[in-house]
């Protein structure tokens, strides 16, 4: 393989910035547009009440629950100076989308022009998948900030593969190159375990930025030697707390992803449409959402072929599909055999793919790239449309809310959900008196029937709190059967439903 040598990066001039300023801007303002409009789901519920743990809870939860506790050590600083609640919890998230927004715009533009740039920056803005985990108190918008940090040292150093091997000590070596590759690296690994694919990228690009040096013995070996030295830091700064989870897990990871749904073909579109073509799925069920822009997807997807065209033959076009194709190939391997494709575990390497779109759309002729660019931000918008409008994330703020208004001394709230407790504890009405001061919340049935027949009254709630199979309301009424007829049915949202039960009539009757 040659190495062919890249168009030099265009200067920043003030129209660049500009360009940068505005779509870093408007990847804030939708991210931060209705944020807390979208109630907690489970994984959410679980952060809020981790970092109130306390820093050594915190820690012991994390790595308990193969997390690495970084993420949660950041939300628990910040909820101390600006409070918890649920805007604040996910403002976060929307921040590190919107820096990603910043870095696909310059990625792109480094690599094929201010056209490029805008293009693939307005598609990492206006995603309703990266708008959807912006709006999120979870760590997948950082890990993917991170992982375009890195991807941007990676390509400094796959267009000048000389100055990648130049000693750092000299000084013609390209330091930002790799102190940008290590540090996002590192810090992307420490904290998510869905970054570790990006090993495999990262060095892959390595070795075909060493093969490209065949031309210079001595060029090639001071590259390995900076290679290695960069493998042997991130071993050292990630391992231990990998390490620590194996241990406080016993070892059993893929055992614990028994609630994901096997691979089937549906499902493999509903993950590529809503992490690649512009789509917008449902958090708790693999389901893609209505779309107000169905023609965009396609769009995007053939921009995204065009620019993998244009970036044939060259060494850092090779670095971008990488860092497309490996996480998805990846995730989709191991699937065979237990099942992992959800859409955010490979929701980081869109960004790349927006690069590659970018770099498609920037193949238009000049004078009708600027219509083309505002073409994309005027569907983007009307396509982001549904995000705010559609409940895609349970009621249970709703639930909550009916039961502390409602419940009283001696009744049970029986859940189909053995997570709806937390659900309900987190997402009570913070002024009212807890639910579990008045009633018993539980998921096991012969508890409520035995508290019904001691003369409580029972609410029976149905809905799901994660991504699982969802007993339908009658099958679940069929179970609670011997509670006889519900006196109420309320609705709360599309998922939930609570069964209002009276006394048993024998515990009346005594």
């Amino acid at each position: 393989m040659s190495f062919t040598p890249p168009s030099i990066p265009q200067r920043w001039s003030a129209s660049h910035v500009a360009w940068a300023s505005a779509i870093l801007c408007l990847g804030l303002a939708v991210r931060l547009f209705r944020i807390d409009h979208q109630p907690f789901w489970l994984d959410e519920a679980l952060t809020s009440q981790r970092i109130h743990l306390g820093f050594h809870g915190l820690i012991a939860d994390s790595f308990t629950n193969r997390h690495m506790p970084t993420y949660f050590l950041l939300l628990q600083l910040a909820s101390s100076l600006f409070g918890s609640g649920d805007a604040w919890l996910r403002i976060p998230s929307a921040m590190f989308g919107a820096l990603s927004v910043g870095m696909v715009f310059i990625i792109a533009r480094r690599i094929g022009g201010l056209g490029a740039g805008a293009v693939a920056g307005l598609l990492m803005a206006l995603s309703p998948s990266q708008v959807q985990y912006g709006q999120e108190a979870r760590s997948y918008t950082l890990v993917t900030l991170l992982i375009t940090v890195a991807l941007w040292g990676l390509l400094r150093l796959a267009q000048d593969p000389l100055r990648a091997a130049a000693d750092l000590r000299g000084g013609g070596a390209d330091r930002w190159g790799w102190a940008a590759y290590l540090l996002g690296t590192i810090a992307a690994l420490d904290v998510l375990g869905a970054a570790a694919p990006w090993l495999i990228v990262s060095n892959l690009s390595l070795w075909l930025i060493w093969r490209s040096l065949r031309g210079s013995v001595d060029a090639r070996d001071a590259f390995r030697r900076q290679w290695l030295a960069s493998m042997v830091a991130i071993a050292v700064c990630t391992v231990p707390f990998y390490a620590a989870i194996v241990v406080t897990s016993d070892g059993h990871m893929l055992q614990k992803f028994d609630w994901i749904p096997p691979l089937s073909w549906q499902n493999l579109w509903v993950v590529t449409a809503s992490v690649y073509l512009m789509r917008m799925s449902a958090v708790v069920k693999f389901d893609l959402l209505h779309t107000a822009v169905p023609l965009l997807g396609a769009l995007v997807a053939l921009a995204g072929g065009v620019g993998l065209l244009r970036m044939r033959g060259r060494l850092d076009g090779r670095v971008v599909l990488l860092s497309v194709v490996v996480l998805p190939l990846l995730i989709l391997a191991i699937s065979l055999f237990k099942s992992m494709l959800l859409p955010r575990y490979i929701l980081w390497s869109a960004a790349p793919f927006f690069i590659l779109a970018g770099l498609g759309a920037a193949a238009l002729p000049r004078r009708t790239l600027p219509l083309a660019i505002t073409l994309l931000f005027l569907l983007g918008v009307v396509n982001l449309g549904p995000v705010y409008r559609m409940e895609t994330k349970p009621r249970w703020d709703m639930a909550a809310a009916t039961l502390a208004a409602n419940v009283r001394p001696g009744d049970t709230v029986f859940t189909a959900d053995p997570n709806a407790p937390t659900m309900l504890t987190v997402l009570q009405p913070k002024n009212g008196l807890p639910i579990e001061a008045s009633a018993l919340v539980t998921s096991q049935l012969d508890q409520a029937l035995a508290r019904w027949h001691e003369g409580g009254r029972v609410w029976a709630v149905n809905g799901r709190s994660a991504l699982g199979q969802r007993e339908e309301l009658t099958e679940f009424k069929s179970r609670i059967g011997a509670l006889g007829a519900p006196a109420e049915q309320i609705p709360q949202g599309k998922e939930i439903t609570i069964l209002m039960f009276p006394a048993s009539e024998e515990s009346a009757a005594n």
